[in-house]
């Protein structure tokens, strides 16, 4: 958990803090320098909300000194929101997608300061646009078809503004006559070759040799995010069924090609999914998708947003209102916060170590600076997804020769969650093998806990000495199938587990989770390497 408190962020010697680190804007509805606060309940109106966008970018200033500073004159600037369902869609509702005022906020702020040639709001949702001849995923109002840009929401979601996206479009583009702004539906951008075949692009590896993390490390790319010169994320915050948070990072799905991933009869980024999963986690290309093109601003809209999963889901208390604007360049950082403010331990999302490994941002909150508002005050315990556990440890050392002194054990970075015996210690199993491994976590105090263990064989279990799980298993393996109470002494702890296959295969996987047993990593823990 980030040390985080309140003299770190509003008190004087905050502004010297903040210089050195990236910075952060976070902003409540009642923040006492907006010039209209209103209570954390308050429905807001367009105004209030645009102060608090403004206000949020303000304090999570670049390092070019200013947003407006950032872009370069005659740009071709992207705003990308999350607008994955509209309302008369089976999924929607309120706090499902990016507030239409918070994206208008954004609009008004580049039309306004920047000198920016042209501004194009770019998505891509799960329904058809209106020339697709395909009769599935298609929305109609008013017994017309419409899409994310044609769909008017009237007055009631969004208190203080009314109508469509491209009627705001054109609003803009008549209040600045020499500004281009418009709209691009990206399911339908796909990079074509020049025979108009889709065309994978491999992902760009970092100056230190980073390149994807799925197994499949080429995808189908929009030319929109590929070819603008600027593009600022606009994601609304959310919990995710699959991957613990939908903010920043995740809102990169949406720039998938669906003409170019869905199967026939739906209009879902199928293909992605089944392409560049990696052992049912879908953060490796939450990540490699945000290489061709990493955010270079995020404005978070923390108006509203969803517990339980992404997408509704029934429940009265599903969406949550928090009123909040969160900014700033580092997109890391930012999904750190939100994870944190929605009460999860930012290390437990996978799909942020991987970024961090890209150079996206800094994934420890302590590096980073947080200006407005109080990110403790604004911490609320979110109801997680069914199913939902953090990143399993990653750092072991192997052997098989479970006799053998534990210096001379193998040390070995796991890729995923599941740790194959056979492979990392270059063997497959023989008659009587017994693989072993060890992993050494540091506790800040006395902890009280669970150890979760995903496992396929014959296992012994063991914590500083002493067992503490026996267990077996011959059929499906899945992450934490076998649960137990467990204590941890302050400083180093020791964890040892022998494996014996009764297959062709020995897997394992670790966690230790908090004391409400609900998937979390336990606080004040650290895993060694």
């Amino acid at each position: 958990m980030p040390h985080l408190n309140r003299r770190e962020f509003l008190g004087a010697s905050a502004a010297a803090a903040l210089a050195a680190k990236p910075r952060l804007g976070l902003v409540q509805s009642s923040h006492r320098k907006l010039p209209h606060p209103a209570s954390p309940e308050d429905p807001l109106d367009y105004e209030r909300v645009r102060d608090m966008v403004w206000k949020a970018i303000e304090y999570g200033r670049p390092r070019a000194g200013s947003l407006e500073a950032k872009i370069r004159p005659g740009s071709w600037v992207v705003i990308k929101p999350n607008i994955v369902s509209l309302r008369p869609m089976r999924g929607y509702r309120t706090g499902d997608i990016t507030d239409m005022r918070v994206t208008k906020a954004v609009i008004e702020y580049v039309a306004r300061r920047s000198r920016a040639a042209r501004i194009t709001v770019a998505e891509g949702g799960s329904y058809r646009r209106p020339n697709d001849p395909a009769a599935d995923s298609v929305t109609r109002q008013n017994g017309v078809h419409v899409d994310a840009a044609t769909f008017d929401w009237g007055h009631e979601e969004f208190p203080g503004w009314a109508g469509s996206l491209s009627g705001m479009l054109s609003e803009f583009g008549a209040a600045f006559p020499n500004r281009k702004f418009d709209y691009i539906d990206l399911s339908y951008d796909a990079v074509r070759d020049p025979s108009g075949a889709f065309r994978r692009i491999e992902v760009p590896r970092t100056a230190r040799g980073v390149g994807a993390f799925s197994l499949r490390p080429d995808y189908f790319v929009t030319n929109t995010i590929r070819n603008c010169d600027f593009l600022i994320n606009v994601p609304v915050m959310k919990v995710h069924f699959h991957c613990g948070i939908t903010v920043c990072l995740k809102n990169y799905v949406g720039t998938a090609p669906r003409e170019a991933y869905a199967t026939p009869g739906g209009f879902s980024n199928t293909l992605l999914h089944r392409d560049h999963s990696v052992e049912d986690r879908i953060d490796p290309f939450i990540a490699d998708l945000a290489a061709f093109h990493p955010p270079d601003y995020n404005v978070v809209d923390a108006l509203r947003g969803l517990q339980h999963q992404e997408h509704n889901n029934g429940r009265p208390d599903q969406m949550v209102r928090t009123n909040a604007i969160l900014a700033g360049e580092d997109t890391v950082a930012a999904d750190a916060l939100a994870a944190y403010l929605m009460g999860f331990n930012p290390g437990d999302i996978d799909f942020l170590h991987m970024a961090a490994q890209r150079e996206m941002g800094v994934l420890d909150l302590d590096r980073a600076g947080v200006a407005g508002d109080d990110p403790v005050s604004l911490r609320r315990a979110w109801s997680k997804p069914r199913g939902w556990y953090g990143r399993c440890n990653r750092q072991w050392r192997v052997t098989r020769d479970p006799a053998a002194p534990l210096a001379s054990w193998q040390p070995y970075a796991a890729p995923t969650d599941t740790l194959d015996l056979a492979r990392s210690c270059g063997s497959p199993p023989a008659p009587g093998t017994t693989y072993a491994a060890a992993a050494r976590v540091r506790a800040a105090t006395h902890l009280k806990g669970f150890l979760w263990v995903g496992l396929r064989g014959l296992l012994t279990a063991s914590l500083n000495g002493e067992t503490v799980m026996e267990e077996e298993n011959r059929t499906r393996y899945r992450i934490g199938q076998f649960q137990k109470p467990v204590e941890l002494r302050p400083g180093d702890n020791l964890l040892v587990f022998r494996v014996q296959p009764l297959s062709e295969e020995a897997r394992l996987s670790l966690l230790l989770v908090g004391p409400r047993n609900d998937g979390d990593s336990l606080d004040g823990i650290r895993w060694l390497s």
